[in-house]
């Protein structure tokens, strides 16, 4: 069967080219998608998976800074906090969450930097009626996506925010640059206890895969609650598929994935 996201390639002289990059690489499904919109486009670019690990990350970046028709990076797992020394000018929201992932490559050789994790989950959640306005919120993971959630649902307007990360200083120092810019939220750092809560959000590597454990019981969860994943693959991870048993509404990651996309094409100037 065709893949609905199948792009015809014309791939020219002219044409610029865009990375993914990760470790590993094979759960992206953002090429496919990109790709996609840049041929509806009309647009002379192409996007590629780029596999790389964080120990040769300096030799990569160092590489990557000598291509003249390179015109951007999407920084995925683990890379995304890596990148942030990479670039040379970045947004507030990037300074927030201390990671980018998405890297514009100027004319002039600088690196501008943005992250849109955050702004894509939530605007899936959007897309499908789901707005987290007033809602109390449990977020698992505070790294690079993890934190750029965390400040986007506060944007959002959240009532409540739990950040768990199995490394507590990482939750902490996220919650703390939360809270100075949202006060008026509600936001703690504790262990992840469903209970309680509107929106169960996933957003740790946990559940990639088969043989993952569960980013917490699916016991725990009650049939009230949303519980979502920023996981592409598998579509549906085994805690979406648990939680659905539970009788709860599941979101998966590739709504966040087409959530981010307007924001990050517009950040290109693929526009």
């Amino acid at each position: 069967m065709k893949n609905e996201l199948t792009a015809p390639m014309n791939i020219t002289g002219e044409t610029r080219f865009y990375v993914v990059a990760g470790d590993p690489i094979k759960q992206v499904r953002s090429t496919e998608l990109y790709n996609k919109l840049a041929s509806d486009k009309g647009l002379d670019v192409v996007f590629i998976p780029l596999h790389f690990s964080a120990k040769d990350a300096d030799s990569a970046i160092s590489g990557l800074r000598s291509f003249k028709n390179l015109g951007g990076i999407i920084p995925t797992i683990p890379h995304k906090p890596g990148f942030m020394s990479a670039v040379d000018q970045f947004s507030p929201r990037a300074q927030m969450v201390g990671a980018v992932n998405s890297v514009r490559c100027e004319d002039d050789g600088r690196w501008v930097g943005d992250i849109f994790d955050g702004v894509g989950y939530v605007n899936g959640l959007l897309a499908n009626n789901r707005s987290p306005k007033g809602k109390s919120v449990l977020l698992i993971g505070a790294g690079g996506a993890g934190s750029s959630m965390a400040y986007a649902l506060a944007e959002e307007g959240v009532s409540r925010l739990l950040i768990y990360d199995i490394v507590r200083e990482k939750a902490e120092q996220v919650a703390t640059g939360v809270a100075c810019h949202y006060p008026e939220i509600e936001i703690v750092v504790d262990q992840p206890n469903p209970q309680g809560f509107d929106i169960v959000a996933n957003a740790t590597p946990v559940g990639m895969n088969p043989a993952d454990p569960y980013p917490l019981d699916p016991e725990l969860l009650d049939p009230s609650q949303l519980v979502t994943e920023m996981i592409m693959k598998p579509d549906i991870t085994s805690f979406l598929l648990a939680a659905r048993k539970k009788g709860c509404e599941i979101q998966g990651g590739y709504e966040a994935l087409k959530g981010q996309a307007k924001a990050t094409m517009e950040f290109f100037g693929l526009t």
